[in-house]
């Protein structure tokens, strides 16, 4: 039995040098290690959490905002908002196309309080999420970073703004590397019956969506986190988030594809996907905070917590003992004891 204890522990010991050894061979390994340490180490998990929810929250507004503006076009466009009616009515279920068309029109006329209502909301709830993300992106680099009170909002608040036209310019530029103007170029060319052109448009609309999605995540890496970060030093990051966020999109949509086909899918899957979705988005984008907070080429940029000074200590009330009474103050007691002596033996006389 001695002999298999003695085995065992011989081979973690030998899987420990093992280990040893790989780290300090391979510095990728090392980097891995010390990204996921430091992940842990600085409370990721909580982080993610947070900020989904936050992010959550915010698309309330921003949904209310879009369908502020899509009223504005649609009251200006009355064929394409009939147009919208009635494909919406053919679509939904038997007795619910009234309603849904009585929601539409209330939708249009009522534009600018949902516009005014969504933009008011979306700024609050965004500088919430802002603040999230920057706080868990600097915690993967160290330490909090004390921030005024009123500019740090004012300055969330315009970063929410930027970050959203660059959401936005991404989406547009990954939906047109998806559209069909790939196959209309080769088209032109005379390509498009070629028998590898499906393979040369998704590989191009896939080579378009990383580019873009590389260059937001490298613009969020570089400039979300409190820290003076060159944007060079966060291009290696940013690529292998926009890898990740392609293969948890890809991943995403076949689970969506999966789930939708049930009743109780059809009614919770949206909800349940978009969950999932946007805690493995915020996991993924902490995860390459922390690999970059832990790249050998950004050492110098770490954040260092400065601790608190301690307020001082004061021990109130005073009191001053003095262990040998004065002379003047026994004078002062017996004479104040005589007098009180005196009175009473006056009264007891009365």
């Amino acid at each position: 039995m001695s002999s298999v204890v003695d085995s065992a522990k011989t081979t973690v010991e030998r899987a420990k040098t093992s280990f040893g050894d790989a780290r300090e061979r391979w510095v990728w390994l090392e980097h891995l290690i010390q990204t996921f340490q430091r992940y842990n180490d600085r409370r990721g998990n909580l982080y993610a959490a947070s900020i989904s929810f936050n992010g959550i929250l915010a698309l309330v507004p921003i949904v209310m905002v879009v369908f502020a503006i899509a009223g504005f076009v649609l009251a200006n466009q009355p064929e394409l908002l009939q147009d919208l009616q009635d494909a919406i009515v053919e679509n939904v279920p038997e007795g619910l196309d009234v309603t849904v068309e009585k929601l539409i029109t209330s939708a249009v006329d009522s534009r600018t309080a949902v516009g005014i209502v969504g933009l008011l909301g979306a700024a609050f709830t965004g500088i919430g999420w802002i603040s999230g993300v920057r706080a868990g992106m600097t915690e993967m680099w160290g330490g909090r970073v004390t921030r005024s009170a009123v500019m740090s909002k004012v300055w969330d608040l315009v970063t929410f703004a930027i970050l959203g036209v660059a959401f936005a310019v991404t989406m547009a530029i990954t939906t047109l590397g998806n559209s069909g103007l790939t196959t209309e170029v080769l088209s032109w060319v005379g390509l498009d019956d070629a028998a590898w052109a499906p393979a040369v448009v998704r590989t191009v609309s896939i080579i378009v969506s990383v580019f873009a999605t590389w260059m937001l995540f490298t613009f969020i890496m570089s400039r979300l986190p409190l820290v003076r970060l060159p944007f060079r030093n966060t291009l290696k990051a940013g690529l292998l988030t926009a890898i990740a966020f392609e293969i948890v999109k890809t991943v995403g949509g076949i689970y969506l594809q999966s789930v939708l086909g049930s009743p109780a899918g059809v009614a919770f899957g949206p909800l349940l996907g978009l969950l999932v979705f946007a805690y493995l988005a915020s996991r993924i984008v902490l995860y390459a905070a922390a690999w970059c907070a832990t790249d050998p080429i950004n050492s110098e940029f770490q954040v260092s917590e400065e601790d608190a000074p301690l307020p001082p200590v004061v021990v109130s009330p005073n009191y001053e003992v003095n262990p040998v009474s004065k002379p003047a103050t026994l004078v002062a007691v017996a004479g104040v004891g005589a007098a009180a002596g005196a009175f009473v033996a006056w009264l007891f006389r009365r």
